[in-house]
């Protein structure tokens, strides 16, 4: 009997000893898998910044019931961008306000005045994107804040990049609500003589940086 138990001991133990062998380098694997997939979301994607000439910043708005233009002429923007790995993606544009331009000098003043811009306490809006997805439709927008007067709120901002000759162009448009941002104190709250959406138009040429 007492050699019966101690063969039984015996195989019991081999027996749980393999087992033990063959789950151990389980954990290693999963290490392994869990690493790749941190390695893969650390990958910078490509970084492509403004050029120097050929991009566009174009704001339209209602005034007295007809469609007026502006553009602002000193903008820069910075792009992340890799389209097999778009949660990489990023995006930051930083304008410069008292580059504004109507083509009408009272109105550019206005416009940077305290009831609007006021452009001397805040010189710059921008937008900043951590990352991009795909839109239902299957177009491409950037996830992140646009800050205006010392104002954020998130904004989707549909993008169109496409390859050109020198690197790439992002293209799109949007609409924003002016008093969402501050953007009119006093007399310039009411939306009878200025309405309160305003609509973007951006075409930006981006080069590889270097």
């Amino acid at each position: 009997m007492t050699n019966y138990l101690v063969a039984l001991t015996a195989a019991a133990a081999l027996l749980a000893g393999a087992c033990s062998a063959a789950e151990t380098p389980a954990a290693p694997a999963k290490l392994a898998t869990a690493q790749s997939a941190t390695s893969s979301a650390a990958v910078a994607a490509p970084r492509y910044v403004q050029a120097a000439a050929g991009s566009s910043l174009v704001f339209t708005f209602d005034q007295a019931g007809a469609a007026s233009k502006g553009s602002f002429g000193r903008f820069t923007t910075e792009l992340g961008y890799d389209e097999k790995n778009l949660a990489a993606g990023s995006l930051k544009v930083v304008v410069q306000v008292a580059s504004v331009d109507t083509e009408d000098k009272d109105r550019n003043e206005t416009l940077l005045g305290t009831d609007l811009f006021d452009a001397q306490k805040f010189p710059t809006a921008q937008y900043v994107a951590a990352s991009f997805a795909k839109r239902a439709d299957g177009t491409l927008e950037a996830v992140g804040k646009l800050t205006l007067r010392g104002v954020s709120h998130d904004l989707r901002l549909p993008l169109k990049i496409v390859p050109n000759a020198t690197g790439l162009e992002l293209s799109g448009a949007a609409a924003i609500k002016r008093l969402d941002y501050g953007v009119g104190q006093g007399e310039w709250k009411a939306t009878d003589s200025v309405g309160d959406e305003v609509k973007l138009q951006y075409k930006v040429s981006l080069v590889k940086a270097k």
